[in-house]
């Protein structure tokens, strides 16, 4: 019996291209790469050296001769907005590496067209929803487990130095990054509004104390969740000499947890008020993603979009709606820190830097 696979077109080669292409061969019998777009000359080498598939330079071509159902947009943030609307106009589900644009009303629009194309399917790439951690994280919330969250926290300390922000030109700018927060801590501000709610008001501070770049490298702020809790958010790539952390700690009426590591990707407190609960503490404490699995998060996450593309699945969690939550968030912030006022999430928060030039 033949087995029916979805049939990537990818775009872009850059950083991630390599966990993309890790988790699809280890997935090989449900997915398969029919054609990659690049425009580098140098990067278009290697790929003819490593792989033998077929090679575009012009997404348009592309459209027109590769034969494929998923579009996989792994380009600079600046333009996944806008290649992502093009392949669903040309009738393509796609994926999008984070974030789903840069620009807010980018976004806006990618949400309007997937509520409107009901049979095209967005998936945003949120790896870290699918660490071990987390989902054990997310379950014991919704047992209500820690009680009432009063207090939620994320610290991204990592280091980014100037051969990072000079490897590719659209790094660091605002037009096409975004800064820390943007490109770096948005993965861990999608959890923190993922596991404790929405947002209903930020303020924020953001500075940029190292690198050679347009936007800020560090930022310190301070949200309100609708539902009364308060949440902290830290991130900066200025952090030397070596990466710290991607950290979330959760702080309930009846429990802490702590989810350490560089990806919030490993348990390090897990204690409750409930003695029901704290018997299984030896079971948590240190659990993280499997060590033999390549690229563990973006391998779940493929894993995800083909048993939703088989329907095995009713609700897509990483579609368009959902992940311009924590662009919004960001947004925000940015809005924030420009104004150095308090910013609610209901007003126009299209007057800020992002997704433009500066």
């Amino acid at each position: 019996m033949k087995i029916h696979k979805n049939r990537l077109l990818i775009i872009g080669s850059g950083n991630i291209f390599k966990k993309h292409v890790s988790a699809i061969q280890s997935l090989k019998n449900k997915f398969e790469i029919t054609g990659i777009v690049e425009k580098d000359p140098i990067k278009i080498n290697k790929l003819k050296k490593n792989f033998s598939f077929k090679i575009y330079k012009d997404i348009n071509k592309a459209l027109k001769e590769c034969s494929f159902n998923i579009g996989c947009v792994l380009t600079d943030s600046g333009s996944h907005g806008r290649i992502t609307l093009k392949l669903l106009k040309n009738k393509k589900n796609v994926i999008i590496e984070k974030p789903i644009s840069i620009s807010l009303k980018e976004a806006e629009k990618i949400v309007a067209l997937e509520k409107k194309e009901k049979k095209l399917n967005i998936f945003v790439v949120k790896q870290n929803r699918f660490n071990v951690a987390i989902i054990n994280l997310k379950k014991a919330i919704e047992k209500k487990k820690l009680g009432k969250i009063f207090l939620a926290t994320i610290r991204v300390r990592w280091k980014r130095d100037s051969n990072y922000y000079r490897s590719a030109k659209w790094r660091g700018k605002w037009e096409t990054d975004g800064g820390v927060l943007c490109n770096q801590a948005i993965h861990h501000i999608d959890l923190l509004q993922w596991l404790v709610g929405d947002v209903n008001k930020v303020f924020s501070m953001n500075e940029r104390v190292l690198a050679p770049i347009e936007a800020e490298d560090t930022s310190a702020s301070v949200i309100k969740f609708k539902n009364g809790a308060t949440g902290i958010i830290e991130a900066t790539t200025a952090c030397r000499p070596n990466n710290l952390e991607g950290s979330l700690s959760l702080l309930g009426t009846k429990g802490t947890v702590i989810v350490g590591g560089y990806s919030a990707d490993k348990i390090i407190e897990w204690s409750f008020v409930n003695k029901k609960d704290n018997t299984k503490i030896n079971k948590y404490l240190n659990l993280e993603n499997p060590k033999n699995v390549d690229a563990y998060g973006h391998f779940k996450f493929y894993e995800y979009v083909n048993n939703y593309m088989k329907k095995k699945n009713k609700y897509n969690f990483l579609n368009a709606s959902e992940a311009i939550k924590s662009l919004k968030i960001v947004t925000a912030l940015t809005k924030s820190s420009l104004n150095k006022k308090v910013v609610k999430m209901n007003e126009n928060l299209y007057k800020t830097k992002l997704g433009k030039k500066n």
